[in-house]
């Protein structure tokens, strides 16, 4: 696993693929000579408040969000995704290529391409009601007015064709797992603070040793 900041408020987690002792494994029907997957998550208050900043137009989940005792609650989900495959990559499709346009890619998959500022045009899911319960409590862009699952879902997901509650599943899973681990204690421990890019380090490290 390896852990880095893409901005002030999304931090990538770089995995492996996921083994078949998962509750409900997590298989790609097409595509599915990659590597690892990004597991990408936001700090909510950070994002807000960059939203804030920037004087967007308040998002529902940002409008609603509410205090929390376990500030560890505030990581959460952004999407799943998975790495270059190199069937993809054969066709002359680099990495920055791939994670800008993901399943849109050309000459392949292309698929419609989904876009962050019409999220809700992309197409339904198809969750079950159980799971788009559970994804709701840590991706606060599902559903409602901002769609984010749908547009993750278009551009991350279809093209491999995952079964959806598989796939949210995991994000779900991994999620709770790092917010369990002493990175997500250091987390919420310094929540309001400013600390040192060694101590956050140090952090993954006690969960998941020295290479994250």
């Amino acid at each position: 696993m390896k852990a880095f900041w893409r901005n002030a408020a999304l931090l990538a987690v770089s995995l492996l693929p996921f083994s078949s002792a998962n509750a409900v494994a997590l298989q790609a029907k097409q595509y599915g000579d990659f590597d690892r997957y990004v597991l990408a998550l936001s700090w909510q208050t950070g994002f807000c408040q960059s939203q804030h900043d920037r004087n967007r137009n308040e998002r529902d989940e940002c409008r609603l969000q509410t205090e929390t005792t376990n500030k560890a609650d505030f990581l959460t989900v952004h999407g799943l995704w998975p790495g270059l495959p190199k069937s993809v990559a054969a066709h002359g499709v680099d990495e920055r290529r791939w994670m800008r346009f993901g399943c849109a890619t050309r000459p392949i998959p292309n698929l419609p391409e989904a876009r962050a500022s019409r999220m809700c045009s992309s197409p339904e899911t198809g969750l079950s009601l159980e799971t788009a319960a559970k994804l709701s409590e840590v991706m606060p862009g599902a559903g409602g007015r901002s769609c984010l699952e749908r547009y993750e879902y278009a551009k991350h997901g279809a093209c491999f064709g995952f079964d959806p509650d598989a796939y949210f599943g995991t994000m779900v899973r991994l999620n709770q797992e790092i917010k369990e681990s002493e990175a997500g204690k250091f987390l919420a421990d310094n929540y309001g603070k400013t600390v040192s890019r060694r101590d956050f380090d140090a952090a993954f490290a006690k969960s998941w040793g020295k290479r994250t």
